[in-house]
């Protein structure tokens, strides 16, 4: 964002809120004791919250360096807080999520206290200050949606078009990109209504609403009174109607709403800030152990994780799981938050967290916004094996997807690692082990080859041939095998794949599994074709079937757990 920075500024993660269902957020403030106000950020849910966490993150930011204390964070059963999606009440679990947000920045002697809230988020906060009476000083409903009944129609007509299997069943579970609402849930989710609101939200009001989108009446009958204001965008198509990689900072809506909650000026009122807590004992589905996390800061670059471990002596390897090009820490649906609590419930300690310049991590200079292939991200893997073990780094498993599976392999056969999973790694993965060896040659000239060449990676298929055509004349040091290299050096392996990702041409004879010849298991090797796996992870019947060999494979091999252990399913 454009607009200059008045004042230096800090941001800490902390949990805050009920002691048995903590909440995870990120203050961030001007440094010094005056301030502004405060503001919350809430931000939208699911799929849009992944494509919009830059955004809200960068709104932070910007309110903070303008002198305003922000606090955005996850609700009650989203992100890294506690809870699970579908559990009882869920409509009640996330307004209350903004009551205790709001209650936190009143506990700081903040007395004016604005909100932010996107989408769903919008929806909330509504919502929360009709219910609780909290009355804003200043509120922005950005994008809002009118109800929680409208939000989950879109959202599961959208993933019907999506997908040409996806059938709409009344009365059922309902599926979206990546997260499924229980039949329970959604009805609970439909109680919100924005629309169906009558307290004052705020003493003055901003609607931000979409250009290429009709305003829905009762929305527009629910908000015309002189205390709100109307404005439009155009940029909410390219930030949420698009994968979560490709969003699209909205840079002229956050600067105009961060110019409307600058006027008029407000006088400065003095905040103390209270111990920030930084590990909580959070809720986990049933196991042997409670389970702690908390938040560290890892390595020269300060990456933002979170451990999970065992209330009690932790066993086993150190499992570390990771985000995928500029997505969250959080995993695919959840899914590291949820897995870390289990294991770490039979005695395992896991840390997921956010690669240098992605999530939550800090940025790095000179790094691009979108990095490709971003060599710095196998040496923060290691940072975190080194830091949060010391004593013998090797001592950890890698679990990542995509090309997140391609840099626990790397960082895997550096340190000599126990373990990887990898899921869905990228088919041209050996060419990138390749191109790895010409970028950090000593030679100027080679490191200059492998920059230009690694463009053909944006093209997979096309890069796998080429390095499987040239592999016989390379020498060897560019032209290795990731999976035999594993092998030899005993790191054990196991590979979840779909069809798909194995050839261009699942459909035609032969060519439909290209790469499976060298696909054969070992003692050390373990491979799984998983029925119904796309490649992000994002349909739920594909999902539950790898997460459930993933979550046997890791309890059995390195947790020395050899019970029956039931079936972990995020999506009941």
């Amino acid at each position: 964002m454009s607009m200059a920075r008045l004042h230096e500024t800090v941001e800490e993660p902390l949990w805050f809120g009920p002691e048995d269902r903590p909440l995870m957020g990120w203050l961030t403030r001007p440094l010094g004791t005056l301030a502004r106000g405060g503001v919350l950020c809430a931000p939208p849910i699911g799929r849009e919250a992944r494509a919009g966490r830059r955004a809200i993150r960068s709104l932070a930011l910007t309110l903070a360096g303008q002198g305003f204390v922000t606090l955005r964070f996850d609700y009650d059963g989203t992100g890294d807080s506690s809870g699970e999606l579908n559990d009882v009440g869920r409509d009640e679990l996330w307004v209350d999520s903004v009551v205790e947000a709001k209650t936190y920045l009143h506990s700081l002697g903040l007395e004016s206290v604005s909100a932010v809230g996107m989408r769903l988020g919008a929806t909330l906060i509504g919502v929360a200050a009709d219910r609780h009476h909290l009355e804003f000083e200043t509120a922005v409903l950005w994008d809002p949606c009118d109800s929680g009944r409208s939000y989950l129609r879109e959202l599961h007509a959208l993933e019907a078009l999506r997908r040409e299997d996806f059938e709409i069943v009344a009365g059922a579970s309902i599926e979206t990109s990546e997260f499924v609402f229980s039949t329970r849930a959604a009805e609970e989710v439909r109680r919100l209504s924005l629309s169906g609101t009558s307290s004052v939200i705020a003493k003055r009001t901003l609607v931000v609403v979409r250009s290429d989108r009709a305003v829905p009446k009762k929305l527009k009958d629910r908000f015309a009174t002189d205390a709100v204001e109307w404005q439009t965008t155009g940029e909410q198509a390219a930030l949420l109607d698009v994968n979560p990689l490709g969003a699209v900072l909205p840079n002229l809506t956050l600067n105009r709403i961060v110019t409307w909650l600058c006027k008029p000026a407000s006088s400065l009122e003095n905040f103390v800030l209270t111990p920030i807590l930084k590990s909580a004992v959070v809720n986990a589905k049933p196991s042997p152990f409670a389970v702690t996390e908390r938040i560290v800061e890892i390595g020269p670059r300060k990456l933002f994780g979170v451990v999970s471990e065992p209330v009690g002596e932790a066993h086993g390897p150190l499992i570390v799981m990771f985000n995928v090009a500029n997505e969250e820490h959080t995993g695919p649906a959840r899914l590291w938050v949820d897995l870390s609590r289990r294991w770490a419930g039979f005695g395992m300690r896991c840390v997921r967290f956010d690669l240098s310049g992605l999530g939550d991590s800090p940025w790095t200079p000179g790094q691009l916004s979108r990095p490709f292939y971003f060599e710095g991200w196998r040496d923060d893997i290691m940072d975190v094996a080194r830091e949060l073990n010391p004593e013998d780094p090797s001592n950890a498993v890698f679990v990542g997807l995509c090309s997140g599976a391609y840099w626990a392999i790397e960082a895997a056969l550096a340190l000599g690692a126990r373990g990887v999973c990898a899921i869905n790694p990228p088919v041209c993965m050996d060419f990138l082990h390749g191109v790895r060896s010409f970028e950090t040659s000593q030679l100027p000239l080679s490191g200059v080859v492998g920059k230009k060449v690694k463009r053909l990676a944006r093209h997979e298929w096309r890069a796998a041939v080429w390095w499987y055509m040239l592999r016989f004349i390379l020498p060897r040091r560019y032209a290795e095998d990731l999976f035999q290299k594993l092998a030899s050096e005993n790191v054990n392996l196991l590979l979840l794949y779909n069809a798909e990702d194995l050839s261009p041409f699942v459909k035609v004879p032969f060519l439909s599994s290209m790469d499976v010849r060298r696909l054969s298991e070992s003692s050390s090797r373990r491979i799984e074709f998983v029925p119904g796996l796309d490649h992000a992870m994002h349909f739920a019947e594909g999902r539950t079937r790898a997460v459930e060999t993933l979550d046997q494979h890791v309890l059995n091999r390195f947790g020395g757990v050899t019970t029956e252990l039931g079936t972990m399913n995020g999506d009941d």
